[in-house]
């Protein structure tokens, strides 16, 4: 049978030892400073050791107090997720919490949400953007969507559901190529523009069976395909796009597609859940929605592609 200590006087103790202070604990507590020492006082007590050491206006913890504090941290930050967790998932708010590699979220996430939004107006939908990989494994996401080689997190405490790949489009303005890459000209000559976490040329060129006449002699680096593809819609180089990010400015006029090729990408957008927790309703029917648009999309992204007779080439397997 358990021994329940007072929790007012080990959550006296947490904010002490926390915050160093019996003064600060009171503030935050919303008690007064006597109040904290008598709460402080009882569970020494009540436990039979001194759990801190005063000297002076100084305030610090013993080694059993140390042991508690240990102990008490784990328990409260346990305490406050869990509930946050259950609440959250409860008819408190049909809230879904997103964590989204930038590029997919500004590229085409955010274009899209709005059709969910319309359609489940007692649904709010919390985005989150960071840049690829960082997962934050600490905070309760209902969903993460990042891109990778599929399997590659697959020990992260996390279950990974591929959404899609998308297609390696070179693409510029009609004016950049007009200018760098009319017959005679080496591509390789051209201004290109490199998201530095992504870069395939090479394996396009390989797999779209393409010859640039070289290496590649003038590149400007970036650490995000947005910008690639902003700088490639302003005339400003050669960039090779992700579909998703690149088809609304095809669609457009603002760049064209100047080799005639797309590679289907080796790596995947994922879509990454915690083992360890379920999902809400709100969050089963944005999955649904978010799997049902992305399909919608990819089938686009295929016959505006095939209309301007531009080829699919697969991966070996």
């Amino acid at each position: 049978m358990r021994k329940w200590r007072s929790l007012t006087a080990l959550r006296a103790c947490e904010a002490v030892a926390r915050t160093g202070s019996v003064s600060a604990a009171a503030a935050e507590l919303h008690v007064t400073h006597p109040a904290i020492s008598k709460q402080i006082a009882l569970l020494e007590e009540d436990m039979g050791c001194a759990l801190f050491e005063r000297t002076g206006n100084r305030i610090r913890l013993t080694d059993a107090g140390q042991e508690l504090y240990a102990g008490l941290k784990q328990a409260f930050d346990l305490i406050s997720s869990t509930t946050d967790s259950v609440a959250r998932r409860s008819g408190q708010g049909h809230r879904v919490r997103l964590l989204v590699c930038r590029d997919f979220a500004s590229g085409w996430l955010a274009g899209q949400l709005g059709v969910f939004l319309v359609a489940n107006p007692g649904i709010s939908v919390e985005v989150t953007t960071e840049k690829n990989d960082n997962f934050r494994p600490g905070e309760d996401f209902d969903f993460r969507i990042f891109y990778g080689m599929h399997g590659l997190h697959s020990g992260d405490a996390l279950k990974e559901d591929e959404l899609c790949r998308w297609i390696d489009i070179p693409v510029c303005t009609q004016g950049f190529a007009d200018r760098y890459l009319q017959a005679g000209q080496r591509v390789c000559d051209a201004p290109y523009l490199v998201d530095n976490n992504y870069d395939v040329w090479d394996e396009w060129c390989h797999y779209a069976g393409f010859d640039p006449g070289g290496e590649r002699l003038h590149r400007t680096l970036f650490n995000e395909t947005t910008m690639c593809v902003s700088v490639a819609a302003s005339g400003g180089g050669l960039t090779i796009g992700d579909s998703f990010l690149t088809l609304p400015l095809v669609l457009l006029g603002a760049l064209i597609v100047p080799f005639g090729s797309g590679v289907v990408s080796a790596k995947t957008y994922s879509l990454f859940t915690s083992e360890k927790s379920g999902t809400s309703a709100a969050a089963n029917r944005f999955e649904q929605w978010l799997r049902g648009a992305v399909a919608a999309y990819q089938s686009t992204v295929q016959e505006q592609l095939a209309l301007r007779g531009i080829r699919v080439v697969e991966r070996a397997p």
